[in-house]
């Protein structure tokens, strides 16, 4: 039988615990996926699918078994049916730390010179 239900994107930030043998929970990873789902109840057993199949058991330098475990999907959110190019799926509020330097309400940023590193994915 064919679904003839149309599907729409939705993104979910997972959350998972990360578990050292010997010693317990570490911390705690987070994962932004983006999938397609005809609706809400489907897509968050979408997000559950996806967040166990993110989980993942090895052992770390010191010999200690490691593993990433899904704790929760946090967020769930319908993105539309098509993804446009530069969409932003993900925005995070971030304090300033305590101890940067006092800067100017009329400071000029240079993200041009910024370096880049991977997030891992």
């Amino acid at each position: 039988m064919v679904d003839d239900r149309a599907v729409v994107w939705f993104s979910a930030m997972l959350r998972f615990a990360v578990l050292v043998e010997g010693v317990g929970m570490t911390s705690f990873a987070r994962s932004l996926v983006v999938f397609q789902a005809p609706d809400w109840p489907e897509a968050k057993a979408r997000a559950l699918e996806l967040g166990r199949r993110l989980e993942t058991s090895y052992r770390n330098g010191a010999g200690a078994g490691v593993r990433w475990r899904l704790t929760e999907v946090e967020t769930l959110d319908l993105l539309g049916d098509t993804i446009t190019d530069g969409r932003e799926v993900y925005s995070e509020p971030m304090a300033v730390p305590a101890d940067a330097a006092p800067t100017a309400f009329d400071t000029d940023f240079d993200p041009a010179s910024s370096e880049p590193t991977q997030s891992g994915v």
